[in-house]
């Protein structure tokens, strides 16, 4: 018989996590520029154009930029390119997304 030789790996790993800061909150999006972001999952667009027309009754001069229509390339589960997402904070000063599933 032959002899065989195993080597046993630990699967767990040491993660160096940078912590950072949340952004900071917009208690009013009156005259800004709303971004939505959305992954193309099925119903994602729904639901954001209800936030939009949510948020558009209570915040007078708020705009909002549809980045799936601004870039179709934006619309992607496969995660967003540096130039996508260079895209989208120069269109709006606040990006809401939505994933679907």
């Amino acid at each position: 018989m032959n002899s065989q030789e195993w080597t046993v790996m630990n699967p767990a790993g040491d993660a160096n996590v940078e912590h950072r800061s949340g952004a900071v909150r917009i208690d009013d999006f009156s005259g800004r520029r709303v971004g939505l972001w959305w992954n193309g999952k099925p119903n994602g667009d729904i639901f954001l154009n209800e936030v939009a027309r949510q948020l558009e009754s209570r915040n007078p001069g708020m705009t909002t930029v549809r980045m799936w229509e601004l870039s179709p390339s934006t619309m992607t589960a496969y995660g967003v390119s540096g130039e996508n997402l260079d895209k989208m904070v120069t269109s709006a000063d606040v990006v809401i997304g939505a994933l679907g599933d």
